[in-house]
């Protein structure tokens, strides 16, 4: 497999996402090779033989996560290749209100000490 260049990472991202998250602009004006080893590290996770599910459904499952970690970069990212890919508005509603339901799930998960010392 060969490496790519810095260039062949940014006409891909281009490609996929329409644009170059600033993060990633940022890292690649200090460090070129900071922008391979980002497109080798999704290579070898989201995008690997391995990965059982489909592209849209991997990006669905990425813009959870950044909207959980609260990536703003990412949910912009990651919510423009769902409309390049045709999910609906409703495909996207679904995953705010999943990732909103599991946030708040979490606070009465958290929240067991507090029951129990109340009891």
């Amino acid at each position: 497999m060969q490496t790519p260049t810095p260039e062949m990472v940014e006409k891909m991202m281009l490609e996929k996402f329409g644009e170059i998250p600033e993060a990633i602009e940022a890292a690649k004006a200090v460090d070129p090779s900071f922008l391979v080893e980002q497109a080798m590290s999704s290579k070898m996770g989201t995008m690997s033989e391995k990965n059982a599910l489909d592209p849209k459904t991997t990006t669905m499952i990425f813009l959870a996560a950044a909207l959980a970690t609260g990536s703003d970069e990412c949910i912009e990212v990651n919510t423009s290749a769902l409309l390049k890919m045709g999910a609906s508005k409703e495909e996207i509603l679904s995953i705010v209100r999943i990732v909103r339901h599991a946030a708040f799930s979490k606070v009465v998960g958290d929240s067991k000490t507090v029951f129990d010392l109340l009891r």
